[in-house]
């Protein structure tokens, strides 16, 4: 009866201390600054979009946007014009005090000093072709109708074009992309497309094309590819991307994300 009772302890006991708690210590590394820079112009309307955001890293774990404050923010064009920026209510969202005006072709120097460091990253302003036309279909997607919209442009045959499609609607629960590259479609006809079994007739989307530089278009290619991939036991974890921004003062600390500089071509559409 003695060991009964000696038995049954200790299964309480070993038990019991498998629900215990283990906290893991998990190593962080330094802290680095995060730039994600545009400059857009929207040829159909001349409006622009320019904003820098400045964040910084976080543990692993922690789900949330540490804003880079106090940053002194700037854009120099290939004129060596300065435009200022400045930071709107403690935010990380840089504003600029005037419009920077575009040309194609010019070139655009992000340059920042923030805790001391200097940080500096180009991109050239290259031309998008104009989405000139949105069709549209339904199709069966695994047992279910689903609507495809493909948005037209044609590829200009005396360049190297690159650029993304974007497809943006409140009816979408993310933001879907498309990159394209002209090395088999030089001069030719192309599109993006979109392909969903949630769109409802009546739903609006905006769809955008917006240039980029060759190496905007690896960084956006790979960036994308990390974020649609369904991954696996197997799948490689996602690895930081370098981007256009180094960091001058300490090299070995360089910048996260990228600053893009695009003529962008929009059309709003209503599904029908």
């Amino acid at each position: 009866m003695l060991r009964t009772s000696l038995f049954i302890g200790f299964c309480i006991i070993l038990f019991t201390s498998c629900e215990e708690v283990i906290d893991v210590e998990l190593n962080y590394s330094n802290e680095r600054l995060v730039i994600e820079g545009h400059l857009n112009w929207i040829k159909e309307n001349n409006q622009t979009e320019q904003l820098i955001v400045l964040s910084k890293t976080t543990p692993y774990f922690e789900n949330r946007r540490i804003p880079a404050n106090g940053a002194q923010v700037q854009i120099r064009d290939q004129q060596n014009n300065i435009f200022q920026f400045t930071e709107s209510e403690n935010s990380g969202m840089y504003f600029p005090l005037d419009t920077i005006p575009f040309k194609l072709g010019n070139e655009f120097t992000l340059e920042i000093r923030y805790k001391n460091q200097d940080y500096s990253g180009s991109e050239m302003l290259n031309p998008v072709a104009s989405i000139y036309e949105i069709q549209q279909d339904s199709i069966s997607f695994f047992g279910n109708n689903a609507t495809q919209l493909e948005a037209y442009s044609i590829d200009d045959e005396n360049e190297d074009n690159y650029s993304y499609f974007e497809f943006k609607s409140e009816r979408l629960e993310l933001t879907e992309y498309n990159v394209y590259r002209d090395d088999f479609s030089n001069g030719s006809e192309y599109y993006g497309v979109l392909l969903n079994s949630d769109l409802e007739k009546g739903d609006s989307i905006r769809f955008r094309q917006y240039s980029l530089s060759k190496i905007a278009y690896q960084y956006w290619y790979l960036l994308i590819l990390q974020n649609t991939q369904q991954g696996g036991p197997f799948q490689t974890n996602p690895a930081n991307l370098n981007g256009n921004m180094i960091n001058l003062t300490k090299p070995e600390n360089n910048p996260l994300g990228y600053f893009r500089v695009s003529e962008v071509s929009e059309i709003n559409y209503i599904v029908k």
